[in-house]
């Protein structure tokens, strides 16, 4: 018996001693390089976020790695886009949708960024985009509550009714909802109320997503708020909230330019 317990100490030793796999160079430069891209993004350096996910892309088509690409793609445009740096967004994202060699809930996220950034200026082809999107996004689809969000903002200008029903969808039918769409839903629900009139339901609603925002502490979407908080404030003529809505806005301002400090 203990020459058999001797021999399984040693065999388990063995095992033990056994060197641990690495993964090959290529795959762990990528992996790095997307971290990092991934880090630069959420600390809005937004230049080097790009030039990490130019590095991880490339890595990662130098070993013929589509789910790996996709991702680098899909974060590069983003930093492209917060840079207002549009055209060159879309470069990145042409193709992507249509190309089956990219795992399909990735190519459902490039047909939805390129609607967010047709929306700036081509409502019709930003609505083929979402369609798209809908269309590759299999059920139940986790992107339900952006492609509603962004079908809101589409629907904004001509029919604030339908967009105010599309962001209570959003905010009463999922629960689930990432905390940022939810934010995004108040700021378009408040939008629908100042197009009809209604400036008070417009502010409430408004200052739930500045709630969320600052919780989330999210200077893009910050950013989008104080400037809506300012036309709520006029359109109420609130002067008390007029001045805040205006210093919250100076002050954000002051510390990033997010898109809503350049818009004219």
């Amino acid at each position: 018996m203990r020459i058999w317990i001797a021999i399984l100490l040693i065999a388990l030793a063995g095992c033990a001693s056994e060197p641990k796999v690495e993964k090959p160079s290529r795959l762990q430069l990528a992996e790095s390089a997307l971290r990092a891209g991934n880090r630069a993004f959420a600390a809005e350096r937004y230049q080097d976020a790009a030039m990490s996910w130019q590095d991880a892309m490339d890595a990662y088509r130098s070993i013929d790695d589509w789910a790996g690409q996709g991702e680098a793609r899909l974060g590069l445009a983003l930093a492209f886009s917060r840079q207002n740096e549009i055209a060159a967004a879309r470069n990145v994202l042409l193709g992507l949708p249509e190309q089956q060699l990219f795992p399909q809930p990735l190519r459902a996220r490039a047909a939805y960024q390129l609607a967010l950034l047709a929306a700036r200026d081509n409502a019709a082809q930003a609505g083929d985009r979402l369609t798209q999107a809908r269309t590759l996004c299999a059920a139940p689809c986790a992107l339900t509550p952006q492609l509603d969000n962004l079908q809101a903002r589409l629907a904004l200008p001509a029919d604030p009714a339908r967009a105010e029903t599309l962001a209570r969808g959003v905010l009463d039918g999922m629960p689930d909802a990432p905390p940022l769409e939810r934010a995004h839903a108040w700021r378009l629900l408040a939008e629908a109320r100042l197009l009809a009139g209604d400036a008070a339901g417009a502010r409430d609603a408004l200052l739930q997503a500045v709630a969320i925002d600052r919780e989330r502490a999210n200077s893009v979407y910050l950013g989008d708020d104080f400037a809506l908080l300012v036309k709520v404030a006029r359109a109420l003529g609130d002067a008390t909230l007029l001045a805040e809505a205006e210093a919250r806005f100076a002050s954000l301002c002051a510390a990033t330019r997010v898109p809503a400090c350049k818009a004219p």
